[in-house]
């Protein structure tokens, strides 16, 4: 099972079955389901869904893209995470938590009914290697969105590289996504790969690993809404 691409631009990940997938889109409407499909994705993780779906699929002019409602909870404490972990469908969507405090992280790493870990701006501090290790032993996706990769100043990106060293050279698995409000807001699939090697040393295999198979994995095991 598996997308085959026919562009030949794309070399040798031409080659390799893959659905690609955006694991956090803001807001996803007809045309950013448009533009995503014409740019390879086949599965997309909307906060909020704006055309008429199930988990199952969108389909639209011969195309079809499974869509996934996302849940980001920010948390600041472990009760509250906790609270808020229980409003939501876990089985039928897809969660991400934010931690604001190390906490939050550290329980975020081993609660089976989170899905990724976000990391922001806002938190990049909670992201040490005790928090990499637990991560690791639990198999927790870091989940990165690409606006903090390329818009930051030169100390921000310093930071992040560090981090996005030692998670994705530890073998955390990693999750890259877009947090896309418009359609212009995506990124092709082929930019990220190389963007991210040219830009952060991530090897081809890491970031395609982080917008095909990690999410993919995760969004097929999800009930249908």
């Amino acid at each position: 099972m598996g997308l085959y691409l026919k562009d030949q631009t794309w070399g040798w990940l031409a080659l390799l079955p893959k659905i690609f997938v955006d694991a956090y889109v803001r807001k996803c409407d007809s045309r950013l389901l448009e533009t995503a499909w014409i740019m390879g994705y086949r599965a997309l993780v909307c906060e909020e869904i704006n055309v008429p779906f199930s988990n199952k699929n969108y389909a639209s002019n011969s195309s079809t893209t499974r869509l996934i409602r996302k849940v980001v909870i920010r948390a600041k404490d472990v009760p509250e995470l906790r609270k808020k972990l229980g409003e939501v469908n876990y089985r039928k969507q897809f969660v991400t938590v934010q931690p604001l405090d190390i906490e939050v992280a550290r329980w975020a790493s081993h609660d089976s009914r989170i899905d990724s870990i976000l990391l922001t701006t806002e938190n990049i501090h909670v992201f040490d290697k005790k928090q990499q290790n637990t991560m690791k032993y639990y198999s927790k996706p870091l989940e990165i969105p690409l606006h903090i990769l390329f818009r930051g100043d030169v100390e921000l990106r310093g930071v992040i590289y560090r981090r996005m060293q030692l998670y994705a050279g530890r073998r955390v698995p990693v999750i890259i996504s877009s947090m896309a409000e418009k359609w212009n807001e995506l990124y092709p699939p082929i930019s990220i790969v190389k963007l991210l090697l040219t830009q952060y040393d991530i090897p081809e295999r890491i970031t395609l690993n982080a917008i095909t198979h990690i999410p993919w994995v995760i969004i097929s095991k999800k009930e249908v809404e």
